[in-house]
């Protein structure tokens, strides 16, 4: 197995920072590993054992800090839903590049989920197969309809005024959104694209997850006209841990993860 760390130009000329990891023997699969918002591409330690796990499958991968993420350039409050999708694109192809691998997966997890199910119902000459995390796949629900400060699909007075303050408004203690994708989510529906999905799909998602219930996956699975298999794992919260483990040191954690780096391989590998 080999891991090196690469640089990833975007369409609109950022740098984005990733590590690929390679297989010790040539592989035809590899896949685009997408972390949340908020996090880096490491997501706390899990996808650096989920690239390993990969890899030893014969899976190669690479990961990616988000714009405005990790060692990425760009401001966290330029992120947008279509900025995900256009770095997907470019990730894909330099993975395609680098492995030469003939089947190329994408898998998402939460913030991600729904960019990445929308990329590869839009694109799915692209998506061998795809792979969500408690994957967020309606995103005006929890970026609109969930927070106090929006009414009726309006911005209250001071939110609009701390926004046009300081240009961002907090998500959550580590994500910022900007006013671009707040006009956006009302328009990009990825939950209203899964039936265009043609890729196999996996969904898993953790039973107690307070982000983003399990009742949306349960209720997405249907939708999907390609193979899809939703996967519970009973108990967990949201990153398959226990609650307030941010760094997966819980043994139960770490065995909720294991469990789902070998159902991730092994899905990414089935004929």
């Amino acid at each position: 197995m080999a891991t090196t760390d690469v640089s990833v130009r975007t369409l609109d000329g950022l740098h984005l920072a990733g590590t690929l990891v390679t297989p010790e023997q040539p592989t035809s699969r590899a896949v685009v590993l997408v972390h949340g918002g908020g996090v880096t591409r490491e997501e706390g330690g899990f996808f650096t054992r989920l690239a390993d796990g990969l890899a030893d499958a014969g899976v190669a991968s690479l990961r990616f800090d988000l714009r405005g993420h990790g060692q990425s350039e760009g401001r966290q409050e330029d992120l947008t839903l279509s900025s995900i999708l256009n770095d997907i694109r470019v990730v894909l192809a330099y993975l395609r590049e680098a492995t030469s691998a003939r089947e190329l997966s994408l898998l998402g997890t939460s913030f991600t989920g729904g960019a990445c199910a929308y990329y590869a119902a839009k694109q799915p000459q692209e998506i061998t197969r795809l792979v969500l995390f408690n994957p967020q796949l309606n995103y005006k629900r929890r970026t609109i309809d969930n927070r106090p400060f929006w009414v009726d699909d309006h911005l209250t007075d001071e939110a609009a005024a701390q926004l046009a303050e300081q240009g961002y408004l907090p998500h959550s203690p580590t994500l910022r959104h900007g006013r671009a994708i707040y006009n956006e989510v009302f328009w990009l529906r990825p939950h209203e694209a899964l039936g265009e999905v043609q890729a196999p799909t996996l969904i898993v998602h953790s039973t107690k997850d307070t982000f983003v219930p399990v009742e949306a996956s349960r209720k997405a699975a249907p939708l999907f006209q390609a193979p899809c298999r939703l996967v519970e794992i009973e108990g967990a919260q949201h990153g398959f841990a226990v609650h307030d483990d941010p760094q997966y040191l819980d043994p139960q954690s770490q065995e909720w993860q294991a469990f789902v780096i070998r159902t991730t391989a092994d899905w990414l590998v089935e004929p």
